[in-house]
């Protein structure tokens, strides 16, 4: 069970391994802290100023000296390969970007390579959460 600050350094510490080519996929529900996460790893990298939500965007793209990092909303889409298409989702996960994905349960298995998932759940008390974390795809590979 984690705090919203344990969750935060969890991100950090996640974040410290990460470079060009990483993968983040985060899974759970809404308001389980999926975006808490995204911004916390993003500080780590080097993101400086406002770092909001992608959900209507989709893709946030941000420049931490050579590094490119995607951070990839798809809360709004459906997982439909055309829709995923038009975004350029599968561009983005196929390029050397270090990709953040928050619900990335909404992908195409194929569109996964390997990286981190971390799944967050809400506990029985309001303020905490239950966090997983693996090395395998989300398809489980």
């Amino acid at each position: 069970m984690m705090d919203q600050y344990s969750l935060e350094a969890l991100a950090r510490r996640i974040a410290r391994n990460m470079g060009p080519g990483s993968r983040l996929y985060l899974t759970g529900d809404l308001g389980a802290g999926k975006s808490v996460f995204a911004r916390a790893a993003l500080r780590e990298l080097g993101v400086r100023g406002d770092i909001p939500s992608p959900s209507f965007i989709v893709d946030a793209v941000y420049s931490c000296g050579k590094l490119v990092i995607h951070h990839l909303d798809l809360y709004r889409l459906e997982g439909d390969p055309d829709e995923l298409e038009f975004y350029g989702i599968d561009e983005i996960l196929a390029s050397d970007s270090l990709v953040i994905v928050e619900w990335a349960d909404r992908l195409n298995s194929s569109l996964l390579i390997e990286g981190t998932r971390v799944h967050i759940e809400f506990s029985e008390r309001h303020d905490m959460r239950e966090v997983t974390v693996d090395g395998r795809t989300v398809a489980g590979d």
